[in-house]
């Protein structure tokens, strides 16, 4: 049997170079995109792998006499029995399930052998960022040495993504809190509201929305004896504005119900919080733990078309920043807030005070 490699501006064409040189019985074993080592770097190319069980045709000259002694031979028919094809066509397919094995194990492990050519690609691979964004940032950076490219990236990340200053309220707030179930909407709620109302001494208001999960007004209602501020539980979204009206504050904090993204109605209740409180801020709470995938699938489904500033929870227990930071640049969403633990209220720091940029570079454990 005669394995070949085939290459070409697309799959077509890697077929026709296929059919030309193998012939007409050649067998398709994959197709997809030529890998580096196979095709020219510039430009996007494709690969094909055949095989055939019949002889290559020779390519030598042929002298005049000899064409002539063959055009005077009787044809042959060459018949196989069935055996024969059995036996061909079940080395056929041990052959092709072997070389299939091969491609992708080549596939696999063509992206560290790769990696090893930069060092911050390497060191980007290795905190799990998507390939696409690794490639993207170390192409960007000067060459240099690792330190200093790391703390040029550093500076790179500062200048993609967006990092909001913290809520103030030097200005009237009305936050709406939106999130997947399990984010941690509760505690960030009780932690800011520790933050702005003991240490700022800005009148703070609570309103929770989620009615459906145990035991959840009673959560926030013991954080607000506990720090001294009002506690409104509202049954409906449309209830909202007559609580803010009734309690003044210099900053509205609304919990609402998490939900899945397989929930629609969930999401539109949220949603709809949002449009009657006439928020002035829509914080996602999005767990560092999830997957870039998850992570992205949960935000565009949760903020659907209205703009929200993330707040990244859990970043104690995530273990890479790679997935968030991925997510991260292909959201483009700003980042307010990020939370660390369960104490109240301290496992809370804004996104602006250098820990989180320092974390999505370097990995290990988050120092906030």
């Amino acid at each position: 049997m005669i394995v070949k490699r085939f290459t070409g501006q697309s799959v077509e064409e890697a077929l026709i170079r296929a059919k030309w040189e193998l012939g007409d019985e050649a067998v398709l074993l994959s197709s997809g995109p030529a890998k580096d080592r196979w095709w020219k770097f510039w430009e996007r190319g494709y690969q094909v792998l055949a095989a055939t069980d019949y002889p290559l045709p020779s390519s030598a000259p042929v002298s005049e006499r000899a064409r002539e002694s063959e055009s005077s031979r009787p044809e042959i028919a060459v018949t196989s029995t069935s055996a024969e094809r059995e036996s061909r066509d079940e080395r056929l397919e041990e052959m092709m399930s072997l070389l299939m094995q091969m491609d992708k194990k080549i596939s696999q492990v063509s992206a560290p052998r790769k990696a090893k050519d930069s060092p911050i690609l390497a060191h980007l691979l290795s905190l799990e960022v998507d390939e696409k964004w690794a490639r993207e940032l170390t192409g960007a950076l000067p060459k240099g040495e690792k330190d200093t490219q790391l703390d040029m990236l550093q500076e790179l990340l500062g200048e993609r993504i967006v990092l909001s200053p913290p809520l103030s309220g030097d200005t009237p707030h009305v936050v709406v809190f939106i999130g997947p179930t399990g984010a941690g909407k509760t505690t960030t709620i009780a932690k800011l509201a520790s933050k702005l109302g003991l240490e700022e001494g800005k009148r703070v208001l609570l309103i929770t929305t989620d009615t459906f999960r145990v035991a959840a007004s009673e959560q926030l209602q013991t954080f607000g004896s506990i720090l001294d501020v009002p506690v409104v539980i509202a049954k409906r979204p449309q209830d909202v504005p007559k609580y803010i009206q009734d309690y003044p504050a210099d900053v509205v904090l609304i919990d609402t119900p998490g939900h899945s993204i397989s929930e629609p109605m969930g999401i539109r209740s949220g949603l709809s919080v949002v449009k009657h409180a006439k928020a002035t801020d829509v914080l996602l709470c999005m767990p560092a733990t999830y997957s870039r995938s998850l992570f992205v699938d949960t935000a565009k489904k949760l903020s659907q078309d209205i703009a929200v500033t993330l707040c990244l929870t859990k970043v104690d227990e995530a273990l890479c920043p790679g997935p968030v930071l991925s997510a991260l640049l292909e959201l483009k969403n700003p980042v307010m807030y990020v939370t660390t633990g369960q104490q109240v209220p301290h496992d809370i720091e804004s996104a602006r005070e250098g820990h989180l940029l320092q974390w999505l570079v370097k990995g290990g454990a988050y120092h906030g």
